[in-house]
């Protein structure tokens, strides 16, 4: 494996929350298909797929897409706003129980006094700021970013706000969203892409199961 930043420890990192810090990803992919039971499974299955394929998208997002290109249905506000109370009734008191990422609990004690930590989450922001304080993790970050904003002018705003370039800091995720984001604006990205899962991330690209090791890896240990 090669290290993202060659030569340097990364002076800022930039953090997925979601299946980087907490292993909630499943836990939000069964909700999604669980907000739409009852419905024809080939449905259920492009649900799935989707929410694999693109977790770094905040929720209203994705249920509108799901309304409008799966099921063929006008996503009126007052629709979507029901289905994300349905999703959030899901998995708000589930992510103050879900489990980190092995390693994450240890990257961010090793990491915090040599870099800048921020977390940028497709999760609603004031819901993404309450598991944070809630699991104990607020003292860790600079800053906590979620939707609406997206993963690249959330990127580009904490690059606006460093003193250090681009090659200088490291994306950390686990979804082609904050991949492509990163690599549009020439921050180096980690994927983390669990042993069970198919990487959608491009051959080459720096990939860890788990953070388990990260410290040492990037010159904090």
């Amino acid at each position: 494996m090669t290290a993202p930043i060659s030569g340097s420890r990364p002076a800022a990192i930039l953090f997925d929350f979601d299946g980087v810090i907490l292993a909630s990803t499943a836990l939000k992919a069964e909700a999604f298909v669980e907000v739409y039971r009852g419905e024809r499974p080939e449905a259920l299955r492009a649900i799935r797929d989707y929410q694999e394929a693109h977790g770094g998208i905040g929720r209203r997002e994705k249920f509108v897409h799901f309304e409008t290109a799966i099921f063929g249905r006008a996503a009126s506000p007052a629709r979507i706003d029901a289905l994300c109370a349905e999703f959030a009734r899901l998995v708000d008191s589930a992510l103050l129980a879900v489990p980190f990422v092995a390693g994450a609990e240890e990257t961010l004690v090793a990491c915090r006094y040599h870099a800048a930590l921020h977390i940028v989450s497709g999760m609603p922001e004031s819901e993404l700021r309450i598991v944070v304080r809630k699991r104990g993790l607020a003292d860790f970050f600079q800053s906590v970013v979620g939707s609406p904003q997206t993963k690249l002018d959330a990127f580009q705003r904490i690059l606006d706000g460093s003193e250090w370039p681009p090659s200088r800091c490291l994306a950390i995720g686990d979804a082609t969203t904050e991949y492509e984001a990163a690599t549009r604006l020439g921050i180096p990205f980690l994927a983390v892409v669990p042993p069970e899962i198919d990487s959608a991330f491009p051959p080459g690209t720096p990939t860890v199961a788990t953070l388990e090791g990260l410290p040492a890896w990037l010159g904090f240990a």
